[in-house]
């Protein structure tokens, strides 16, 4: 192909693993049916409050991943239906989907909402705003409504206590189900008073809330689970000169001792060895390409430790049941 041809079709190839295809790990898919369960068994009515659920977890572990399969799903899924029989009147929205933002109040809060859902920057007061957003989750049909970064909801015990309160309503006054994620949640003002423990506001939400912890991939056990996700990842790459193992099975080890099992670590990593390997036209994944990539912060002290002891012996991420 030409030179400009080239240059497009790297750019398409660079938009493309700068977005890898989402993996349905062991506990991925646990998760998304848990959540497709939760949607599908919240048929209450309107006064009654529907249950929620949690992601909790420490950053990176691919909690706003798994959300956001969640929503697409959904979002095909109703799709499909409204081609078989079109609805009338206003606009479907089937998901919502926001993130807290620092120093979130409840007027932020429903000025996120309201934005989302494009209506009209009118109202003074979070609770004018809000009513407007809860009118609009009933016209517009909305299924699920996802907020994401939740720790970043109140600074202090007193603001925790009204936001706390401010989700609840929410949940209690509208149709949808909520879906929430956050890094270490339970250890957030919105849920804790100046004791450490739930007030009973916190206690109230809690009651509504299931929690569903979100793991790393792990190598303890020494399953297939890691390298089941590689060869996911690895079927998806567009390098020219790719051969079948290069990333699951010689780049596995490399791969976890720099990420730790982290989602988002890994597809920064994968990324950016792509990158690299188009721009030095070595169109592959290899080991010594992988080295040459830097850490992220976060997997940092997960590097520091396992990096240095990488092939002596010590630690494999492939499974059991593989001739080594």
């Amino acid at each position: 192909m030409g030179a400009q041809e080239q240059e497009n079709w790297n750019l398409e190839r660079a938009d493309w693993h700068a977005s890898l295809p989402f993996v349905r790990t062991t506990q991925a898919q646990s998760v998304l049916e848990e959540m497709g369960e939760l949607i599908d068994s919240n048929r209450q009515s309107v006064d009654e409050a529907k249950p929620a659920i949690l992601l909790n977890g420490s950053a990176g572990y691919g909690k706003s991943a798994l959300i956001k399969e969640c929503l697409y799903e959904l979002h095909r899924r109703r799709t499909t239906e409204r081609e078989a029989a079109p609805t009338r009147g206003s606009r479907p929205i089937d998901v919502v989907h926001i993130s807290a933002r620092a120093a979130t109040s409840e007027r932020s809060l429903a000025e996120r909402l309201r934005d989302f859902l494009e209506l009209p920057r009118s109202g003074r007061s979070a609770g004018e705003i809000t009513a407007r957003v809860l009118d609009a989750f009933f016209e517009c049909d909305v299924k699920v409504v996802a907020i994401d970064e939740l720790h970043f909801v109140g600074q202090t015990a007193a603001v925790g206590r009204r936001l706390s309160n401010y989700i609840k309503d929410l949940i209690n006054s509208s149709p949808c189900t909520f879906v929430f994620a956050g890094n270490n949640v339970l250890d957030s003002e919105i849920f804790t008073s100046a004791r450490g423990r739930p007030d009973a506001a916190g206690e109230q939400f809690l009651s509504l809330v299931g929690i569903r912890d979100i793991e790393p991939f792990s190598i303890v056990n020494r399953d297939d689970v890691w390298m089941r996700t590689l060869i996911a990842i690895e079927e998806s790459l567009r390098l020219t000169k790719l051969q079948q193992g290069d990333l699951f099975w010689n780049c596995a080890d490399i791969v976890w001792g720099k990420t730790g099992g982290r989602w988002r670590s890994l597809t920064r990593i994968v990324n950016l060895a792509c990158a690299r390997a188009i721009t030095t036209g070595t169109e592959r994944i290899t080991p010594e390409l992988v080295a040459s990539i830097p850490v992220d912060a976060l997997a940092a002290e997960h590097a520091a430790k396992y990096m240095p002891t990488l092939g002596n012996g010590t630690w494999t991420s492939l499974p059991k049941d593989v001739d080594l």
